[in-house]
């Protein structure tokens, strides 16, 4: 029997009557081969996993070709092509070639699928974020002599640097939110409480597994957006609120002088 197979019959039995905090505040719950924890622990090595390839995959790939100025178009259509794929349809039509091929019910399916769903938002982050880089600074980088691949990696990814982290943390959350299918697929993870809640008609196990989903994700969601706050450059964070003081500046400019000319047609 494949570890698929054995965690489908390995459920996390609860009674019916068993209210939600009943099974939180229980400290079975959270160990055990069924446990929350084991649980938490496998969703976020996939997840982690996942978000180590699609990044690999995404960002040098595209930073180089928006440092060239090349393949915009077939950039665009390749990442509406990957939004439009079903993630759940795509790691089940794996499952029967993951099984010919002797690797089981998982991890391949769902690590694939979930590498390709992530895909899109890094790379599309990445490549308008280098593209959108102020084309005077890198100009003027050239100028002072520094080579193309000093300009991309000194110039254009710091500056480009937060949007490519905000990417990175939309692809992130989807990835956590979407993992639980895998629980329909054979696997494990938090999404095997859902499974097994309507599995067993159990209202506990499917509101407190959807709920612990959830939670992860705003965590995720939360603590992505500290390490993006702390990881940007200095030197960028001054000039970006440089930028903003200088466009909230020209507002009021624009608005005193909206105003005088108001004042003279009056």
């Amino acid at each position: 029997m494949g570890r698929g197979a054995a965690s489908v019959l390995a459920q996390a039995a609860l009674p019916r009557d068993i209210t939600l905090w009943e099974w939180w505040g229980d400290a079975g719950s959270w160990t055990g081969p069924t446990g929350i924890l084991p649980s938490l622990l496998d969703t976020l090595t996939l997840s982690g996993t996942v978000m180590a390839i699609a990044v690999l995959l995404s960002v040098p790939s595209a930073a180089v070709l928006a440092h060239l100025g090349r393949a915009r178009l077939l950039s665009a259509w390749l990442v509406n092509v990957g939004r439009a794929v079903p993630t759940f349809a795509l790691a089940a039509l794996l499952v029967p070639l993951s099984l010919r091929a002797g690797y089981g019910f998982e991890p391949w399916p769902i690590l694939i699928a979930l590498t390709l769903m992530a895909m899109p938002p890094i790379y599309l982050g990445t490549y308008t974020a280098v593209s959108g880089v102020d084309r005077a600074t890198v100009d003027a980088a050239r100028a002072v002599g520094l080579t193309p691949r000093e300009v991309l990696l000194g110039v254009e990814l710091p500056l480009a640097l937060n949007v490519i982290l905000t990417g990175v943390r939309v692809a992130a959350v989807q990835v956590v939110a979407t993992e639980p299918i895998r629980a329909f697929l054979g696997g494990d993870g938090l999404g095997r409480y859902v499974r097994d809640g309507l599995g067993q008609r159990n209202t506990t196990l499917i509101v407190g597994g959807a709920m612990l989903v959830a939670a992860l994700a705003g965590s995720v969601a939360v603590l992505l957006t500290g390490l993006q706050r702390l990881i940007e450059p200095a030197g960028v964070r001054r000039l970006r609120a440089t930028a903003d003081s200088a466009t909230v500046v020209r507002g009021h400019g624009s608005r005193g002088r909206g105003a005088r000319i108001l004042r003279r047609t009056a």
